[in-house]
């Protein structure tokens, strides 16, 4: 119960846009679920309440369609529009009886596995309007250094036609396993597997990219998700 409350207490504003380095911050909570349409009764339970319809933020599901070992099978997205939305939630939450409600429904049908707290470092598209997404777990030695590769190539890969949907890398404030978050949207997944399919050595904006940085970032891992619902 404990995870839950801190899973929970992080609720705030969601929005996406271009966004080269913003002051926005994304929570990941990390879930393994016994019964997926009851997570998203009780979310819509919740953002229907007085306190739901008031609090200052909007979530979203995804599910976890391929994640390697991990246990977890959904995952929370809030994002907060700078670090006072993070005061704004909790004072909210905190005297927010449809809340209590929620967090017990929850406990009912989850498990928490993960909770992830990470900032925008650089960021393109719009990626409320993809449908599925590669995400990768890394770290970094040298943030400005990787991120001035990470421009370098993704400048390119925009003007020859590879990347044209949403993109980015978050650093990650608190949590454990890695330093930063990257990920990669699809229109849907066939989009996605062609842009992935384009990411290889034979690719030369990418070998140079990957040669760039290949003593400065470790992959910890990749995954697949996509959304599953949203709450605005």
């Amino acid at each position: 119960m404990k995870k839950i409350l801190l899973f929970l207490l992080a609720f705030s504003g969601f929005s996406f846009a271009d966004d080269h380095g913003s002051d926005i911050y994304y929570a990941y909570f990390g879930m393994t679920v016994s019964n997926p349409p009851a997570v998203v009764a009780a979310m819509d339970k919740f953002m229907a309440s007085e306190c739901g319809q008031t609090a200052p933020f909007s979530v979203a599901l995804m599910g976890e369609a391929f994640n390697g070992h991990e246990p977890q099978t959904h995952t929370f997205v809030v994002t907060y529009e700078g670090a006072q939305a993070l005061n704004d939630t909790f004072a909210t939450l905190s005297t927010c009886p449809e809340y209590g409600t929620f967090l017990t429904e929850l406990a009912a049908v989850s498990v928490p596995t993960e909770q992830t707290l990470a900032k925008s470092v650089y960021e393109a598209g719009d990626w409320t309007q993809d449908t599925a997404f590669a995400v990768f777990e890394i770290n970094v030695r040298n943030e400005a250094s990787y991120i001035e590769a990470y421009k370098k190539f993704t400048d390119a890969a925009i003007a020859n036609g590879q990347l044209t949907r949403s993109f980015g890398v978050e650093r990650v404030v608190a949590g454990d396993d890695y330093t930063h978050f990257a990920f990669i949207g699809g229109s849907d997944m066939a989009n996605l597997m062609a842009t992935m399919d384009l990411l290889n050595m034979d690719n030369a904006d990418f070998a140079e990219f990957q040669n760039s940085i290949r003593r400065n970032r470790s992959i910890v891992r990749r995954g697949i998700v996509t959304p599953i619902k949203a709450w605005d």
